[in-house]
């Protein structure tokens, strides 16, 4: 039996803004306030997977993400990202780009940003 896609078929009112060829709704599980997913909607493994279309519309999704979450909140910053295979992270298999907002104090120390993925390489 193949396992359901979580993110290939969103509820309505999961959808947050959507373009033709991706949509975007809050993450379930948010590292910070406001944290949200650029999903395509066809089905794909990872980012390297996206068309060209695909690709520009899912980072126009991203700044549009960014006007939803500042209307509910003032982050100081962002972390934007795609985990690429099951070593880099990715649980779901299905393409989607993070968009975590941060808030200054959010971490001790954010030196290094996504590098901390892996932690002896955080500071430099």
């Amino acid at each position: 039996m193949t396992e359901k896609c979580l993110f290939c078929s969103p509820e309505d009112e999961d959808i947050v803004v959507q373009n033709e060829f991706c949509y975007a709704r809050w993450d379930k599980y948010p590292v910070t306030e406001g944290h949200m997913l650029v999903i395509p909607h066809r089905h794909v493994r990872d980012l390297f997977d996206l068309s060209t279309e695909e690709w520009h519309a899912t980072l126009s999704l991203v700044k549009e993400c960014k006007i939803v979450i500042e209307s509910r909140a003032s982050p100081d910053g962002y972390n934007i990202g795609f985990n690429v295979g099951r070593y880099a992270g990715q649980s779901v298999m299905h393409c989607h780009c993070h968009v975590i907002p941060r808030y200054a104090g959010d971490v001790e120390n954010p030196t290094g940003g996504i590098r901390a993925v892996v932690p002896h390489k955080r500071l430099y």
